[in-house]
C-alpha cells in the first residue's frame, strides 16, 4: 500500500452578500486545481433602459458626424451605428444583433485609433459608451470585447 507523504490540504473559501456594481472577480490558485461558483446580480442590467443605451449611441453618432476623419470612414461607422442605435430603441431590441453591429463599430475604431489623431479621440468616446452599455448588453457584450 502507498502511502501520500504529502497530502494536499483541504481549501475552501465562501464569500457571500457581496454586491459587484462595475468590476471583475479573478481568484486563482497557484499549483492546484481550481474549483470556482460565481453568482451575479444582474440588476445593473436592468437598470439600463434601452433608451438609455439608444441615446448613448446617439451621442457616438454625433461625435463620429463632428469628427475630423474622413467621409469615407464616418460612412463606414454610420453603416453599423445607425442600425445599432435604431435596434437598441425597440421595446424589445435584439441585444445581440446590437452587439454584432457594435463589433463592426469597435473594429473600424480600432484601426483609425492606430492611425490618427480624430482616431483617437473617437477610439476614446467608444470606449466610454461601450463600457456604459455593456451591462444591458449582457452577454453581447462579447462582440465589443467586454
Amino acid at each position: 500500500m502507498l502511502m501520500n507523504r504529502n497530502p494536499q490540504p483541504s481549501q475552501s473559501q465562501n464569500i457571500s452578500e457581496v454586491s459587484v456594481n462595475s468590476g471583475v472577480v479573478q481568484q486563482s490558485q497557484a499549483g492546484h486545481d481550481l474549483h470556482q461558483v460565481q453568482s451575479v446580480d444582474l440588476k445593473a442590467q436592468q437598470e439600463i433602459t434601452n433608451k438609455v443605451v439608444a441615446d448613448k449611441l446617439r451621442s457616438l453618432e454625433t461625435a463620429v458626424r463632428s469628427s475630423l476623419i474622413t467621409q469615407n470612414e464616418k460612412d463606414e461607422l454610420l453603416d453599423y451605428l445607425l442600425p445599432a442605435k435604431r435596434e437598441a430603441a425597440k421595446e424589445a431590441g435584439s441585444k445581440e444583433l446590437v452587439g454584432q453591429n457594435l463589433n463592426q463599430v469597435n473594429e473600424t475604431l480600432k484601426k483609425l485609433n492606430e492611425t490618427s489623431e480624430a482616431g483617437k479621440s473617437l477610439w476614446q468616446t467608444g470606449q466610454s459608451v461601450f463600457q456604459a452599455i455593456a451591462p444591458w448588453l449582457g452577454l453581447a457584450a462579447k462582440y465589443i470585447g467586454l
